[in-house]
Formats: C-alpha cells, structure tokens, sequence
C-alpha cells in the first residue's frame, strides 16, 4: 500500500512539474513577442523622427534655395542692365553721330543696374504667412465687434492719420474727431458711439507715401490712378487693379483681378483698407467701403463734408444708408 501510494505521489509531481514547465515555456513565449512589440515601437518612433527632422532640413533648404534664386533673378536683371549700359557707352565712342542718345541710354542703364542691384531684397514673405496674420487679426476684430454688439459699416475717417470706425448704428452721424482717438467711442449721443481701430492700409500707404518721387493732386481723379498702381507696382498685392471715378455719386470703384493675400471680403482688410486709407488721407474726407466678390469689385464713397455732418445730433432716417450724411443745413 505504502509503494502504491509513493508512485502515486511522484506520478502527480511530474504531472505537477510538467504543467509548470508548460506555463513557463508559455509565458515566455507570451513575453517575447510583447518584447518585440516594444522594441518595434521604438524604432518606430525613432524612425519617423529621422524622418521628421530630414524633412524640415529638406524644407529649409527649399526656402533657402528659393531666396537664392529671387536673389539671382534680381541680379541677373542687373548684370543685364549693366551690359546695355556698357554697349551703349560704347557705341557712344565709336558713333559720334548717336553720341549723345547713346550715352544717355548707357547711363540709364548703368543707374538702373546698380539700384536693382543694391534694393534686391534680402527677405521674400509669401502671401499665405499674410494671409495667416491677417485671419488672426480679422478674428479678434470679429470676436470684439460680436461681444459689443456692434455691427455698423466700416468707415474711414481722416483722424490721427485715419481711423477705421465701426458705428453703432449705420446711418448715424460720425462723432467729432477728437472722440475717434480713442478705441472706444462714447460721445453724450449713444447713437454716435461705436469702436475704432488702426487701419491696415494705414502703415501701407506711409509707405507709398515715401517712396513716390512727388505729390498728387487732391483729386480723386488723381489719386485713384496711383493707388490702383501701388497695389500691382509696389506691394504686389494684386496682378491688376481697373479704377472708375464718379464725382457726381463721390464714388470711386475698383476691380481687383488676382489677390494674394485671403479674404479680401473680411474686415479691414489691407487691400480695400489701403485704398480707403490713401482716399481719406489725401481728399480729408471720410470714405466708406463696400466690397464685392467675384468679380472683386471695391467701391469707396466719400464725403469731404464729413466734419460738419458729425456736427448734427438727430439722425435722418431718409439718408442712404451706403453714404456718409452730409449737412443739408445752409451754411449762411
């Protein structure tokens, strides 16, 4: 009995033993492919840094090589006007009966090769980096505009430079200019009140303004011509800008083919802004704008008799909503 029970007794150890080895041998399996799992895991994820790090390395390299090749056109056009420079002083020398026509083309060209040589722009900012801090400015404006509750139509109105103002009502007269100072306008009048910003087009046409070798009429006949230029010529905002003067409606209208720089529908953006900014500012009158989409058409409307018709404290219902008022008082 005793011998029968002792092989039972190491019959269940064995039985016992290999399960444990079984369960070993399976949790090791088990183990190792989580280990490998791991392991592939990391490499992974090293491997898509590589990748991250070789792709912002590719990327400014392509930025680079693009300034470089802005760079190079700018100095090809250069070396370009320096050579018809050179062949028309030459031919200068040996054809005494062009003498003169020849030198002056020669010298032409050998001034404009060394100014597109010396302004060749060091720094190129594509459009959509614009376009990126103009949609954050527009949201803030936006989110303001909506907490206020205030929803008038943009005017611009020739105070400390120009101010951008949003009335609180549209049609309501436009506050003195010394209460547009402020961001906030609160005159005795609620109806006049409303906000003001900086305009964008502001810092655009200071520019302008320095770099045209002389002034322009106060007219908007005048005017209107050297803005639609700016845009296309100096800021490259546009490919192409159509004006049309109407100074029986005091309306002055522009289609803008090809803008580069977003939304030019949202508000106070640098496009319709400038154009407003560089009307104020030059006819001292305050200009409202209405834009349109496609075709992109921007009309400004002012009145130079925008000081007097702040003056007025009742509004007149019978006023077109798309105008400044005026004064209709006799000024005698």
């Amino acid at each position: 009995m005793n011998s029968g029970s002792r092989e039972a007794d190491t019959t269940a150890m064995d039985e016992t033993g290999d399960a444990k080895a079984t369960d070993g041998t399976r949790t090791a399996e088990t183990g190792a492919p989580v280990g490998a799992a791991s392991t592939a895991g990391s490499a992974s994820s090293a491997d898509l840094r590589t990748r991250v790090a070789v792709l912002e390395a590719e990327n400014q390299q392509l930025r680079d090589e693009y300034t470089r090749a802005k760079q190079a056109a700018y100095r090809r056009t250069a070396l370009g006007l320096f050579g018809v420079g050179a062949v028309a002083l030459i031919g200068g020398g040996l054809f005494p009966d062009a003498r003169s026509v020849l030198f002056a083309l020669g010298g032409t060209g050998m001034f404009a090769g060394l100014l597109t040589y010396v302004l060749t722009p060091e720094r190129f900012v594509t459009a959509r980096v614009g376009a990126r801090v103009y949609q954050a400015l527009r949201a803030d404006r936006d989110a303001m505009l909506s907490e206020l509750g205030i929803g008038g139509d943009l005017v611009y109105v020739p105070a400390d430079g120009v101010r951008a103002f949003v009335p609180r009502h549209d049609g309501a007269p436009l506050p003195d200019s010394a209460e547009l100072i402020d961001p906030f306008v609160v005159p005795e009048e609620p109806e006049r009140g409303g906000v003001t910003f900086h305009p964008t087009g502001e810092p655009l046409f200071e520019e302008f303004e320095a770099s045209r070798p002389q002034s322009v009429d106060a007219t908007p006949h005048a005017i209107a011509p050297v803005l639609a230029d700016a845009l296309v010529e100096l800021f490259e905002l546009a490919d192409g800008v159509d004006h049309d003067v109407d100074t029986e409606t005091d309306r002055v209208t522009f289609e803008v083919v090809g803008v580069g720089l977003g939304d030019p529908t949202g508000i106070d953006h640098p496009i319709p802004s400038f154009l407003a900014v560089g009307l104020a500012r030059t006819l001292d009158a305050a200009v409202r704008v209405e834009v349109r989409a496609d075709p992109l058409t921007i009309t400004c409307r002012y009145n130079r008799d925008w000081s007097r018709a702040s003056g007025e404290t009742a509004v007149d219902e019978s006023t077109d909503p798309d105008r400044v008022p005026t004064d209709t008082t006799d000024a005698t």
